[in-house]
C-alpha cells in the first residue's frame, strides 16, 4: 500500500524545531516536503553544534529526513514569483515567522489562496496571529510560562523547573500543526476549499492542562502544585526514591491495582489510604511509602512488581530507555546513511498498519534539490542557471 500521505505536497518555510518536526512526521508518512530555505544560510539549525555527518548540526539531522531542499530569496520579486509557481501545485504551506512577515512579502494566506484556492496555510507562532502579544519575541520556555505549565512543573525546592523537553515547540507547536493540517486536508476532501491554520504555541501548551483548567474555570480556585491527584497529591500516584538513589513510578489509581500493590508488598494497613481525604492522611501514607521503597533498589522493585497489575515502573535515564528490551523489540530507533556515515534517529510514531519506515531522502544539503524541484515546476535549465546568477536561488 502507498504511504498515507502520498500525493500531498508541503512547502515548508519554517525554521528550527516546531515546523521542521511537524513536516518530518508528515514526510515520514509519505508527504512530499519541500524545504524552502534562504540562499547562503538556510535553516539556523543546520549550523548549530554539536555537528554530525556531513558537518550538519545534529538538531537539523534529527528533524529533516525525507525532505527536499530548495533555496529561494523571497525578498526578491523573482523569488516570490517562483514560490507562487510552486504554490500552484502544493497542498500545504507551513511557516513559523512572526505574524505579518509573509504579509509584507505579499505571500500571506489571502494571496496564496488567490493562486490556489485549495491551499492549506499553517502558521506556527508563539502567541497566535492576533492579540496584544502577537509580535512579542519568545521561545519554548516563555510559552510554557505564559500558559501556566511551569507553575506546576516543580523542582526539588518547590521552584518552577525547566522541562526536560521542548513542550511548547513540540506539543504546543509541532503536534498542533500536524493536527490542524490533517483536519484541514480532510475538510478539503469534502469541500474542495483550503483553510488557514493558526497555531499558537502558548495555546498549544495550555491545551496540555485540561484537568487543572477545568478545576479553575469551574471552581474559581487555582490548584496548588503538588496536591492534585495526578501531580503528587496521591500516595498511589507518585514517584519514590529507592535504596540505590534511583526512582520508581507508582500509578495504582484504580482500587484493584492499589489492592494488588499493598497485598504484594505486605502492607495491608495502607489499603484505606488509596484516596486519602485530608492532607494529614496523605502525608502519612506518602511518608510510609517513601520508607518502604527505600528498603530495596529500583531494579529489585521492578523485578518484584512490574509484571503484576500494580502499575509500577522504573524512572529510566535515556540510555536505559533505549536499551530496555521492550524499546528494542519495538524498534524505536532508525538508522540511515548521511554523507557516508551512519545517522541514528528516532523512528516515526504512531505505527500505522501497512506502512513501512523508509528514508526516501537523507536530511538535505542546503538547496540540494533546487534544480530538480524547479524542473518539476516547468522551468528550463537555462532559466534555472539565470536564477542562480541573479541570486534568486
Amino acid at each position: 500500500m502507498s504511504q498515507p500521505l502520498s500525493g500531498i505536497r508541503i512547502l515548508d518555510l519554517s525554521r528550527l524545531l516546531p515546523g521542521a518536526y511537524a513536516s518530518q512526521v508528515m514526510a515520514d508518512f509519505g508527504a512530499d516536503v519541500v524545504k524552502v530555505e534562504e540562499p547562503g544560510s538556510g535553516d539556523y539549525s543546520r549550523s548549530m553544534p554539536p555537528h554530525g555527518p556531513g558537518g550538519m548540526g545534529l538538531t537539523f539531522l534529527a528533524i529533516n529526513r525525507n525532505k527536499r531542499s530548495i533555496t529561494l530569496n523571497l525578498k526578491t520579486p523573482r523569488g516570490r514569483e517562483l514560490f507562487l509557481r510552486l504554490v500552484e501545485k502544493a497542498d500545504v504551506v507551513l511557516e513559523s515567522f512572526r505574524p505579518g512577515v509573509l504579509e509584507r512579502l505579499e505571500l500571506d494566506y489571502e494571496r496564496l489562496k488567490a493562486v490556489n484556492p485549495g491551499i492549506i496555510y499553517c502558521a506556527i507562532s508563539g502567541y497566535g496571529q492576533d492579540g496584544p502579544y502577537r509580535l512579542r519575541a519568545g521561545h519554548d520556555l516563555n510559552y510554557a510560562g505564559y500558559a501556566g505549565l511551569l507553575h506546576y512543573n516543580r523542582g526539588g525546592r518547590g521552584e518552577p523547573a525547566m522541562p526536560a523537553t521542548q513542550l511548547g515547540d513540540l506539543a504546543g507547536g509541532s503536534y498542533m500543526a500536524i493536527t490542524g493540517i490533517l483536519a484541514a486536508l480532510v475538510g478539503r476532501a469534502q469541500s474542495g476549499e483550503g483553510r488557514m491554520v493558526d497555531v499558537s504555541m502558548t495555546e498549544g501548551v495550555l491545551s496540555l492542562l485540561p484537568l487543572f483548567s477545568s478545576t479553575y474555570l469551574n471552581t474559581g480556585k487555582t490548584p496548588v502544585p503538588g496536591t492534585s491527584p495526578l501531580d503528587g497529591g496521591l500516595p498511589c500516584y507518585n514517584i519514590y526514591e529507592t535504596r540505590d538513589g534511583k526512582h520508581v513510578t507508582l500509578a495504582a489509581l484504580e482500587p484493584k491495582f492499589w489492592h494488588t500493590f499493598c497485598t504484594r508488598i505486605g502492607h495491608l494497613e495502607l489499603l484505606p489510604f488509596h484516596m486519602p481525604v485530608g492532607p494529614g492522611e496523605r502525608d502519612e501514607a506518602i511518608n510510609a511509602l517513601r520508607n518502604i521503597f527505600k528498603t530495596r533498589t529500583r531494579d529489585e522493585w521492578v523485578a518484584e512488581l512490574a509484571d503484576l497489575d500494580t502499575c509500577l515502573g522504573p524512572v529510566y535515564s535515556l540510555d536505559e530507555a533505549f536499551n530496555d528490551v521492550h524499546m528494542q523489540a519495538r524498534s524505536v530507533i532508525t538508522s540511515s546513511e548521511v554523507a557516508g556515515e551512519e545517522l541514528r534517529t528516532l523512528a516515526s510514531f504512531p505505527r500505522i498498519s501497512d506502512t513501512t519506515q523508509e528514508q526516501r531522502y537523507a536530511p538535505p544539503q542546503l538547496g540540494e534539490h533546487s534544480e530538480e524541484i524547479l524542473r518539476e515546476a516547468g522551468f528550463s535549465l537555462e532559466e534555472i542557471a539565470q536564477f542562480r546568477e541573479e541570486g534568486v536561488i
